[in-house]
């Protein structure tokens, strides 16, 4: 849902609201802020989860990680992205720091999926700092168009 302001035909919902209070939250609650305080984390990638018609997808920015540094889980109907993103220490031996606003540490995002899908057919692939998961659906959580007879 986007960001809607004002609406010209009536008034925002409570619910719109709260839809829009939750994305805000999100955003900032993972969008490489720290989080220590609230649930253990130093930072936390962005996500973005969405279906189409034979799987699911989901995309975390993780710029500055290497491959063999993030975990990939499937578990039930829950995806699991952990990893690490370090300083590397050769780095901090000879600078000192001015300034900094990029986030290290460990993090944990789950995910869980409104269906089932076929564990063996799930891919992941890192490009550009964004890592892609795709979940094939189970053959019954497909969606499938019915066709209608005209009867006489």
């Amino acid at each position: 849902m986007a960001l809607i302001p004002f609406r010209r035909e009536g008034q925002l919902s409570l619910g719109d609201l709260q839809d829009q209070m939750n994305m805000l939250l999100s955003r900032m609650w993972h969008a490489g802020v720290s989080t220590g305080p609230f649930d253990g984390q130093d930072w936390a990638p962005p996500l973005d989860v969405y279906e189409v018609a034979d799987r699911y997808v989901v995309k975390a920015e993780v710029p500055g990680l290497r491959v063999e540094s993030i975990d990939v889980s499937y578990d039930g109907r829950t995806l699991t992205i952990a990893g690490e993103k370090v300083i590397e220490p050769a780095d901090e031996a000879v600078r000192a720091t001015i300034r900094r606003e990029r986030r290290f540490g460990g993090f944990r995002r789950s995910v869980e999926l409104p269906g089932g899908v076929e564990a063996g057919g799930i891919s992941a692939v890192c490009r550009n700092g964004v890592l892609e998961v795709s979940l094939p659906k189970e053959e019954k959580c497909r969606a499938t168009t019915i066709r209608i007879d005209v009867g006489d």
